[in-house]
């Protein structure tokens, strides 16, 4: 093993876990380490995470989309707001994590969406998932039932069908962005965060 001129090559912590600090800063020392835990088991830490989205914050959100929807003409705007409605949707009826709903399979969705979309007796829509999904080994087809909670399901995700086929894709993910094929993380994040601030603003 070779190590850094200047610092320890190899430290035991735990009698079981190996740690290799590879400068020698002060702050990055077996004693300060635990001098850092002892300060945190002794004066915790002040955790402020953010509050859940509440069902009634969805269905404003989704009425807000609604009329964005109502008033869109073309194409483009109308493909966004399907992505963002879907998007929403999907991931609070499902309990998703936002980057778990990107693996949404346009071609399972187009496929089991008719089966579900079209049948007024079936309150559930599927949601197929294409590759790791909970810590599951292997790459796998899952489809995920969402079940019937007040919001409309059905509607935006067959929205967002029908825009993406109206924009010629039928294949890969249901997310993507058609230009470049690239996830845009960032885009659904600042476009749900802007309209979550309307509605608080209102």
């Amino acid at each position: 093993m070779t190590s850094v001129l200047g610092q320890d090559s190899l430290r035991l912590v735990g009698d079981d876990r190996a740690k290799q600090h590879l400068c020698n800063c002060p702050t990055n020392t077996l004693w300060f380490e635990r001098f850092s835990k002892g300060c945190l088991s002794r004066m915790g830490q002040i955790v402020r995470q953010d509050r859940a989205v509440s069902l009634e914050l969805m269905h404003a959100l989704c009425s807000l989309l609604e009329q964005e929807w109502t008033g869109a003409s073309d194409l483009r705007g109308k493909t966004q707001l399907a992505c963002l409605g879907a998007y929403s949707i999907i991931a609070f009826c499902g309990s998703f994590r936002g980057n778990e709903v990107f693996m949404t399979d346009l071609h399972g969705l187009i496929k089991y969406g008719n089966d579900t979309l079209l049948s007024a007796g079936k309150e559930y829509v599927m949601i197929p998932l294409l590759g790791r999904f909970k810590n599951e080994v292997g790459d796998q087809y899952h489809l995920i039932a969402v079940t019937k909670s007040g919001l409309q399901v059905k509607v935006w995700v067959q929205r967002l069908i029908e825009v993406r086929q109206a924009g010629c894709h039928v294949h890969g993910p249901a997310f993507a962005d058609p230009r470049t094929g690239n996830v845009p993380v960032d885009w659904y994040e600042s476009k749900i965060m802007e309209r979550f601030q309307h509605i608080q603003s209102r």
